[in-house]
C-alpha cells in the first residue's frame, strides 16, 4: 500500500520538478505549468495558465519543422492520434532568444479512454545549464560582455589566437563567423536605445544557443559579433550558418506590445595556411559586407 495517500503530494512534486512539465486540454489551452517549465521558457505559471499554447509559442519554421504548438506539431498529433510523440524544436524564450529543447508528449485520457488533453515534458539542452554556470564564472573575471551576455571582445580574440596556434601546430581546421545587426540606425531612431540593446542581446544569445558547446561567440563592439567555430571545415561552416540564420530570422523581440523582427547578416570563412588574426577577420568581413549589400538574404562564405 502506498504511503502517499494524499493526491496533493503528487501535484506538489510535479510543480517543483526542474524538468519542464505542462498540460493542455483538447483546445491546447494550458491548464498546468511547473517550475521547470518556468525556468526553461522564462514564463511564470500566472503568465500562461488559461492561455492557448499557440499564443505564447508561435510556430518556428526551421528547416521545414513546425513549432511547438503548430498543427502537425507534437501536441497536435498527440491530441489527434492519441499516440506519444518526441521532437526536438526551438522555442522562443520570454526574453526573446531561441532555445533548443526536446519535448515528449503523451495523451491524457478519461475513464472511457477518450483523449481529453495532453501532457508534455520539456528538456533543455544540458549544455545550456553548464553554459549558464560558465558565463557567471567568466563574468566574475571580467570576460563577459554585460550588454549582450556573450564573451567580451578581448576574450573572443584570445580564442581566435588559440585556434590559429592549434591550426599551425596540428593542422586542425576551424572557422569564424562574423555577424551584425544591419538595421541598427533605423531601429534606434524608431524604437530607441533600449530596443537596440534588447535586439543585440537576443541576436547574440540566439546564435550562441544554436552553435555547439565547443564554439564561442563574442561581442566585437557596436552591432558586430564574432563566433569561433572549433574543428569546423568549410562545408560544416556553411551548414551551421544556414541553421543559425534560419533560427534567428524567425526571432522577434517583444517591445511595448509590438513584436520587432531582427535581421542580422552573416559572413564567414575557414582558416587558411598563413592566416593571422587580421587576415582571417578581413576575409570574413568582406563576405559580410557583400551579403549586407545583397540585403542579407544569402548565405555565402569566403572561398
Amino acid at each position: 500500500m502506498s504511503v502517499f495517500k494524499d493526491p496533493e503530494i503528487y501535484r506538489i512534486v510535479l510543480e517543483i520538478m526542474q524538468t519542464g512539465l505542462y498540460m493542455v486540454d483538447r483546445d491546447q489551452r494550458i491548464q498546468f505549468w511547473n517550475e521547470g517549465a518556468e525556468k526553461i521558457t522564462g514564463y511564470f505559471r500566472q503568465d500562461v495558465v488559461g492561455h492557448f499554447c499557440r499564443d505564447l509559442f508561435p510556430p518556428q519554421m526551421e528547416r521545414g519543422k513546425n513549432g511547438i504548438c503548430e498543427i502537425g506539431g507534437a501536441l497536435a498529433s498527440v491530441l489527434r492520434d492519441g499516440r506519444p510523440a518526441i521532437a526536438e524544436i526551438t522555442l522562443r524564450h520570454k526574453a526573446g532568444h531561441q532555445v533548443l529543447v526536446r519535448i515528449r508528449a503523451i495523451p491524457i485520457r478519461d475513464a472511457a479512454g477518450m483523449v481529453i488533453g495532453a501532457a508534455e515534458s520539456i528538456d533543455a539542452d544540458p549544455w545550456a545549464f553548464e553554459a549558464d554556470r560558465r558565463h557567471r564564472k567568466l563574468a566574475s573575471y571580467g570576460c563577459l560582455d554585460e550588454a549582450t551576455g556573450v564573451l567580451s571582445s578581448s576574450y573572443i580574440q584570445t580564442h581566435l589566437r588559440e585556434n590559429l596556434t592549434t591550426f599551425v601546430e596540428h593542422n586542425i581546421p576551424f572557422s569564424i563567423l562574423c555577424f551584425q545587426f544591419d538595421s541598427l540606425g533605423r531601429f534606434k531612431r524608431t524604437y530607441g536605445t533600449g530596443a537596440v540593446n534588447a535586439a543585440l542581446r537576443v541576436v547574440a544569445q540566439t546564435v550562441e544557443s544554436n552553435l555547439r558547446p565547443t564554439d564561442f561567440v563574442g561581442h566585437s563592439g557596436g552591432s558586430s559579433f564574432l563566433a569561433v567555430l572549433t574543428e569546423c571545415n568549410e562545408s560544416e561552416l556553411y551548414r551551421a550558418t544556414e541553421r543559425v540564420k534560419n533560427t534567428v530570422n524567425s526571432t522577434k523581440i517583444k517591445w511595448w506590445g509590438d513584436e520587432l523582427p531582427v535581421d542580422p547578416t552573416f559572413g564567414g570563412t575557414t582558416v587558411q595556411v598563413g592566416d593571422d588574426e587580421k587576415s582571417i577577420i578581413e576575409r570574413a568581413e568582406k563576405v559580410l559586407a557583400e551579403n549586407a549589400a545583397a540585403d542579407g538574404h544569402c548565405v555565402t562564405m569566403a572561398e
